[in-house]
């Protein structure tokens, strides 16, 4: 059994090399926490229109926004079942010297097909935010640290545990609460080992869900625990069958199936197609307060019928779906409301602040030892 002196060491210098990417990580993802809300706050005037007799069909939506917007790469239009609501596309603009489109979230009046707004303020400054969380903005190399540094934190929470479990009664009277009142150096001290005991077991739960989105080999076990389905994950989904001259249902034709069956407040997200030939059209059912979010109840619909791809692998894929969507809505706070996304406010600026009272510590501890070398 590995003694709490040489966790101990193990536990401070994986915390120095991985604390700053570490505390960039936490804090970027409680900015992303309330983005969803700050986006429609930012964009409140443009979310309702007048109501008049007859929307125009989704398939002319489209089609008009692709003829004001040519050079734009079209992504997908959210749609809703809201007579109230103003619909809205998201596409990407792509400048000169960039090889990532800029974002754009563009409002229309579904019943004139006008433009009420555009928006690439809001979007593209929480897009950064996602990136950095996910990447650092540097790509595949900033994943991979990201990846890394997700994973010494797992290791760090789980030792810190170990250093911090009581090895006597004394010990424990001192480990659950702070003690008050006490100097600075005593309050960073309780801070990191009391507070963090506390929080240290929401954070357990935030950096595996997060690591769940990260690979594919802790993403199945999780899968497998949950009854999904590990043999599917990062499996291609499986396409509707191509059938000779037979032809293709109409986006609004989709669009009026999700109007008659689903309650009142949700989206019908319609995921562009890479090719007009396509026999499959990815769609995203969800809460009418997320313009970006791409988890749900995702369907694969066969686009010859409208209906739901009815193949024996789409409810096991479907399945897989949910548990990954479950981690999504507890990594980012969301499983519950207002109330869990406070929580995981407070949990992701405390994660951030791990690595600095930490820091803190041992930089007293080595001050201390200095001054007792120089004494000598």
């Amino acid at each position: 059994m590995i003694s709490k002196k040489i966790i101990k060491k193990i536990h401070l210098w994986l915390g120095l090399s991985s604390g700053l990417v570490v505390c960039l990580l936490c804090l970027s993802g409680a900015l992303f926490v309330f983005a969803e809300e700050i986006m429609h706050a930012y964009n409140k005037n443009n979310l309702e229109v007048k109501v008049e007799k007859e929307r125009l069909s989704v398939d002319e939506l489209v089609a008009t926004y692709k003829s004001q917007f040519p050079e734009e790469r079209y992504f997908w239009i959210n749609t809703y079942n809201n007579a109230a609501r103003s619909f809205d596309v998201v596409s990407g603009v792509m400048k000169e010297g960039s090889s990532m489109p800029t974002l754009k979230l563009t409002f229309i009046n579904p019943y004139t097909g006008q433009i009420i707004a555009e928006d690439m303020k809001s979007i593209n400054f929480f897009f950064l935010v996602a990136h950095f969380h996910s990447q650092l903005l540097l790509g595949d190399v900033g994943l991979w640290i990201i990846r890394i540094a997700s994973l010494i934190f797992l290791i760090e929470i789980i030792f810190g545990l170990i250093l911090w479990w009581p090895r006597s009664k004394n010990e424990a009277r001192s480990a659950f609460k702070p003690k008050y009142p006490a100097s600075k150096k005593r309050m960073n001290h309780d801070f990191h080992r009391v507070y963090g005991f506390y929080v240290c077991w929401i954070l357990l739960i935030s950096v595996t869900t997060g690591l769940v989105m990260s690979f594919d080999w802790i993403e199945k076990p999780i899968v497998a625990a949950f009854g999904g389905h590990p043999e599917l994950v990062g499996q291609e989904l499986p396409k509707a069958d191509y059938r000779k001259n037979k032809g293709f249902k109409s986006l609004q034709y989709i669009y009026e199936q999700f109007e008659k069956t689903s309650p009142k407040g949700y989206k019908l997200a319609l995921m562009a197609l890479e090719s007009d030939t396509l026999t499959s059209q990815y769609i995203l059912l969800d809460k009418d307060d997320r313009f970006l979010h791409l988890y749900g109840d995702n369907q694969i619909i066969d686009r010859y019928t409208g209906k739901q791809l009815d193949k024996p692998l789409i409810a096991m894929f479907e399945k897989n779906q949910d548990i990954f969507e479950a981690s999504l809505d507890i990594h980012m706070g969301s499983i519950g409301g207002l109330p869990t996304q406070i929580l995981a406010l407070m949990i992701g600026l405390f994660g951030a602040s791990m690595p600095v009272t930490g820091f803190y510590i041992w930089w007293g501890r080595r001050n201390k030892k200095n001054r007792k070398t120089s004494n000598l």
